[in-house]
């Protein structure tokens, strides 16, 4: 990969902004993309680098505004593509030339966040392996010398996490625990919800929650937004070490990232959804989706037709109305 795209791709990752590779892994001539060829797709659907020409280009970077939604990687296969396993996601090549690539698309994502409210061995071994798991941790309870050492960052005031972490994008995920031990939990949770995590568990016994739903309550919360506090925080797997109990805590953040995965999955895509600039249309002589600011265009009928390359414009405007019968220029 060229160097500038691993300059580009440190500081996107640097500054916790998301990005795709997008990667050449097989081709057959005539293709101008080759093995190897690297490109970086921002979230905003900038492409830098080199994967071949325009036959390639608007797709490849559909698929990775995808990918970065879903976060999951994917292959696709431009060309004939018989005999290719179902997880290939096949895509139609628009160039004349007949030509065969195969591209890989990864997503990048920031890492999720662990953030840990109050001082105890919980919360200390908390960090500790949330970090060691790949979180980026945060400690606000900066005057525990220990906590604040074994953390990424600390956080002086619980009440500004809404405002470093309510608009958060990019994917990165947000799990907020309440470790004080019974010493202002409600406090602590109004104050971590304000900054809508992803997971919010409070480590407390059963007796305890009710009486911190009822606060919770009394604070103005709604019965959705306490509804999704866990507590008892962690799965039920007879913890009963500080070590055993932060292990069934992030066991139970991983199970439900899991499920919202497959939720996610079994959605349609965010991108059904485009703002109007984001607009998509299908070329109707390859049959490619492109996006329609900047697409290469023409007018048939009154409708405006767009497509992925001007070799695709300039075939269609010879005889329109071969394509008259092909989706063209409304919004995919």
């Amino acid at each position: 990969m060229r160097r500038d795209l691993v300059d580009l791709a440190a500081r996107l990752s640097a500054e916790g902004r998301p990005y795709a590779l997008a990667t050449v892994v097989r081709s057959e001539s005539p293709t101008s993309g080759k093995p190897g060829n690297t490109a970086l797709i921002t979230a905003r659907g900038g492409m830098h680098g080199w994967i071949g020409g325009s036959c390639t280009r608007s797709e490849v970077i559909r698929h990775a505004l995808e990918a970065l939604d879903r976060g999951e990687a994917r292959l696709l296969a431009f060309g004939s593509t018989s005999g290719r396993p179902d997880d290939v996601v096949q895509v139609p090549m628009s160039c004349s030339s007949g030509g065969k690539v195969e591209v890989h698309i990864n997503p990048v994502l920031p890492p999720p966040v662990l953030l840990v409210a109050g001082s105890s061995p919980i919360a200390l071994v908390l960090v500790r392996l949330g970090r060691a798991m790949g979180y980026t941790t945060v400690a606000a309870t900066p005057e525990d010398e220990a906590l604040a050492d074994a953390a990424d960052e600390v956080l002086d005031d619980l009440a500004g996490a809404a405002g470093r972490y309510a608009g958060r994008s990019g994917g990165a995920r947000l799990c907020g625990l309440v470790a004080t031990m019974g010493r202002s939990d409600e406090r602590a949770l109004v104050e971590l919800a304000a900054a809508k995590p992803d997971y919010l568990g409070v480590i407390a016994s059963p007796t305890r929650m009710e009486e911190v739903r009822r606060v919770l309550a009394a604070e103005g919360l709604g019965e959705e937004e306490i509804a999704r506090v866990r507590g008892p925080a962690g799965l039920d797997i007879g913890a009963e070490s500080p070590e055993e109990i932060a292990v069934s805590i992030l066991a139970e953040i991983v199970e439900l990232a899991a499920g919202q995965r497959e939720r996610d999955a079994a959605e349609p895509s965010a991108e059904a959804d485009a703002a109007p600039s984001e607009a998509r249309a299908i070329d109707p002589v390859c049959g490619m989706t492109v996006s329609v600011a900047g697409a290469p265009s023409s007018v048939f009928e009154g409708e405006p037709v767009h497509f992925c390359c001007e070799g695709c414009r300039t075939r269609f405007e010879a005889t329109p109305e071969a394509y008259a019968s092909s989706p063209a220029g409304g919004s995919a």
